[in-house]
């Protein structure tokens, strides 16, 4: 079953992310963010009560302050970091920069708990970033220039980066309370950080505007329902279910997704090079899980 959600996962999130890149054309993405982990919330806690998981209380308060702290750090930071990103590269581009995720697990995952690198993970780092330096050649995609693409990657896998210290905060604790509680507690974190944000960020309209009827809501509720209600709790349930190597493994599946959908629905091109990259960021996610 783990691997099943694992990849379901990988599945809802692709989508997502196609709903996203359609989004962040009509929304500044830390408005956008702002707005689907609000709705993505009431989602949360209506399943929530409707499941009778609503032992809040019971949790103590070391456990709830991990909760909290993962879903600060991988829904609030670190999804607007990757809306920012999907802004600037595109979803074909995002996708291989999005492969820096089963990286960054396996590495915080070492940090934390120890865990052995295999042997091969520096042949499988190599070939990740160079399927991002195959994606900066002009015959990729779209030209962009190169300030553009290096900011969009750093923007990438510094959300990586945080999502992957989030998931690997949470993993103890996954045995031991609801998934659909825990998902709410984050997205209570990650909402809350960026209320207390709003104040201080540069362009305050963009918030009041997203709160504003239009017809960027369409793509916006599609993407919070399949990104951040729908594949948050499978996302939770993978990893709880399954080997957190194989989880990864089957999350970062995503990277082929996203191609082929934004290929099919964004009519981003899908060009020789373009496939290079999938392929060599693909096979080096394989490597270093394995």
């Amino acid at each position: 079953m783990g691997e099943s959600l694992a990849l379901l996962t990988a599945l809802l999130y692709s989508g997502a992310v196609i709903f996203y890149k359609r989004s962040v054309v009509l929304a500044a993405p830390f408005a956008l963010n702002l707005f689907k982990n609000t709705v993505a919330l009431i989602l949360l806690a209506v399943t929530s009560l409707i499941l009778g998981q609503t032992a809040l209380l019971s949790i103590p308060g070391k456990d709830l302050l991990v909760m909290l702290g993962s879903g600060a750090l991988g829904i609030g930071i670190s999804d607007t970091l990757f809306l920012m990103c999907l802004q600037r590269l595109g979803a074909s581009r995002t996708a291989l920069v999005d492969c820096l995720y089963s990286p960054s697990v396996i590495f915080f995952s070492y940090l934390t708990t120890r865990e052995t690198l295999a042997p091969l993970a520096i042949l499988g780092g190599a070939l990740i970033l160079g399927s991002v330096l195959v994606s900066s050649q002009r015959g990729f995609d779209v030209p962009m220039p190169r300030k553009d693409f290096w900011i969009g990657c750093a923007l990438g896998a510094g959300a990586m980066a945080t999502v992957g210290y989030a998931i690997v905060m949470m993993k103890p604790l996954l045995n031991s309370y609801p998934l659909t509680l825990m998902s709410a507690v984050r997205m209570f974190a990650g909402l809350a950080i960026l209320v207390l944000a709003v104040p201080f960020h540069p362009d305050r309209k963009s918030v009041r505007a997203i709160l504003r009827p239009q017809p960027a809501w369409k793509w916006m509720f599609l993407g919070t329902f399949f990104g951040s209600y729908l594949s948050i709790i499978s996302w939770l349930a993978g990893f709880k279910y399954s080997q957190a190597g194989i989880a990864a493994l089957l999350n970062q599946t995503s990277t082929v997704f996203i191609v082929v959908f934004a290929w099919l629905f964004l009519k981003e091109p899908m060009t020789r090079l373009k496939l290079l990259a999938v392929g060599m960021a693909f096979a080096g996610t394989v490597i270093i899980l394995y």
